[in-house]
């Protein structure tokens, strides 16, 4: 690429600035072997930086973020703080700014423990007319003598390089694997305040987002997804069974259950979002050997062609998306047992106790119905907020709300609990 580029942008200087000794002044700071695509007002530069020239930018009040044009201020704070942050300031507070720390502190800590992160590109925007900068042709380099950056995208990115930064200049010795000098690259934007916004949309809000089932599937980052896929890989009837692509299970499918469904079931058995290899070598085999023992007693959970899967989806709700949030709490009720009982003695107990979900046994409700426990038309669903009419009067809709799936966690609990002999589901109402 020839070096020789015109940049026609309101705010590029004709001529630099010149230091006390007539040099050329680098400014506030200097953005070096710059990179430019696009041509007059569509035109964007990309450089390199360290996690430490980052940080410095924060530090000395050029980065900053306008939340008008980011997820902004909570609407019901009263009077609203400004509405313009530094992000040399830290996080924005919680209780005032949509922010979720949460995110920038899993960065940060990733960064300082030396793990591969996909950070880059980082974003920032000089507003033409509200900055000065000059453009040296011959050393590829942005000279920025006033204004300030902002953040249209990667806040909680930048954020997190921060305080990664911060930490490690506090206590160097705790961070072996972090380095300062780590690279990233920025892209460089002259985008009005209102452009700002528009980009902020189409990142964040225009792109159809992968399926949650397909995205858990591809990563090795995510505890939960390792653990739910290694339970599938020890459990002969999840095998083929789960659909890892989307996260709907339409009629033509005849996997039982999502894997985003089933990572979400993983947090009822997991300690922590975070778990080492040993953790989740041994809670997959739990959860591997509890599902076995359940599809023992609902043969419908393993593999079934998909019009038998079309007509249990029909009748019953045993393999619903709701039940597998029920089926979660009894997974760690099973794991409880295991110190006590041991592995053996945990599984012959918990193979009695799931004969009670059996198709074999027939319960009543009110007098009025009798069948089996997870028939749709079973009317203690309806009435726990599990099921409802459909519009067509004849079908009934299974729900998969918060609601509805602590219920489902409850009724479980509850049934396997009162043990063998009951066969009238009125006690389950209540609750």
């Amino acid at each position: 690429m020839s070096n020789k580029k015109k940049i026609e942008i309101k705010g590029f200087a004709k001529q630099p600035r010149k230091t006390a000794a007539g040099n050329v002044s680098r400014g506030r700071f200097t953005c070096d072997d710059v990179q430019w695509t696009g041509e007059k007002d569509d035109i964007l530069g990309t450089f390199t930086i360290t996690a430490e020239e980052l940080a410095d930018a924060a530090e000395s009040q050029l980065l900053w973020t306008d939340q008008d044009v980011q997820r902004g201020i909570k609407p019901d704070v009263i009077p609203p703080p400004k509405r313009e942050l530094s992000v040399g300031d830290g996080y924005p507070d919680d209780k005032l700014y949509i922010f979720n720390a949460a995110n920038a502190d899993d960065i940060a800590e990733k960064l300082l423990r030396g793990e591969r992160l996909f950070l880059t590109p980082l974003v920032w925007n000089l507003r033409p007319g509200e900055f000065e900068a000059f453009w040296d042709d011959a050393g590829r380099s942005v000279y920025l003598y006033t204004g300030k950056i902002y953040l249209p995208d990667s806040h909680h990115r930048q954020q997190g390089i921060l305080k990664a930064v911060r930490q490690y200049r506090e206590a160097k010795g705790d961070f072996p694997k972090f380095s300062p000098t780590k690279q990233f690259k920025i892209e460089l934007y002259f985008l009005t305040k209102e452009d700002e916004g528009n980009y902020f949309f189409d990142k964040n809000q225009r792109p159809r987002p992968t399926a949650k089932s397909k995205a858990y599937d591809l990563t090795t980052e995510d505890d939960l997804s390792l653990l739910a896929k290694k339970m599938i890989e020890s459990s002969t009837s999840l095998q083929q069974n789960v659909n890892r692509v989307t996260d709907r299970l339409t009629p033509r499918n005849p996997q039982v259950v999502t894997l985003s469904t089933l990572r979400e079931m993983m947090k009822s058995l997991a300690p922590a979002d975070s778990l080492d290899a040993i953790q989740i070598e041994g809670l997959a085999k739990v959860a591997a050997t509890f599902y076995d023992l359940l599809a023992t007693a609902r043969p419908e959970l393993k593999q079934l062609p998909p019009n038998e899967r079309r007509s249990v989806r029909e009748r019953l709700i045993v393999d619903a998306a709701v039940m597998m949030q029920g089926y979660a709490g009894l997974m760690k009720d099973f794991n409880a047992a295991i110190p006590e009982l041991g592995v053996e003695g945990a599984k012959n107990r918990w193979r009695k106790n799931l004969e009670q979900l059996s198709s074999n046994k027939a319960y009543s409700f009110r007098g009025g119905w009798q069948g089996d426990f997870f028939a749709k038309n079973n009317p203690l669903w309806q009435h726990v907020g599990v099921v409802k009419p459909g519009r067509d009067s004849n079908k009934l809709t299974v729900l998969n709300t918060g609601s509805a799936r602590s219920q489902c966690m409850r009724v479980l609990r509850q049934l396997v609990a009162a043990g063998g002999n009951i066969k009238n589901l009125e006690f389950l109402a209540a609750g």
